[in-house]
């Protein structure tokens, strides 16, 4: 990844936002810089003690897990796996519970 976005000078990240613009016609800087923040974020979550819990889904994990398709991504889908809360088999009425609170804490 090089040096990190914030480390670089405007001018820098600009002329970084415009080279990548060029080379792929019809997608703004704006989205550009989303893709890379979507990147350096994923990368940072699977670099911790959680990273075998999380299940990357969706059409960014189809971009930049298995390069099946080319975008640039614009939110991430992710989901933790029950047992990171040591949770082995759950109800379906446990699951509504887990989920209810999982919309209270957010």
């Amino acid at each position: 990844m090089g040096k990190l976005w914030l480390d670089n000078e405007i001018v820098d990240r600009l002329a970084m936002l415009q080279q990548t613009e060029a080379g792929h016609p019809g997608v703004n800087q704006v989205a550009i810089e989303k893709d890379w923040w979507v990147t350096i974020t994923l990368k940072a979550l699977f670099q911790t003690d959680c990273r075998d819990f999380l299940i990357f889904k969706g059409g960014t994990s189809l971009s930049k897990g298995f390069n099946i398709i080319e975008r640039f991504s614009e939110d991430i889908d992710l989901a933790i796996s029950h047992s990171f809360f040591g949770i082995e088999k759950t109800s379906k009425s446990q699951r509504e519970k887990l989920r209810k609170a999982f919309i209270y804490l957010t």
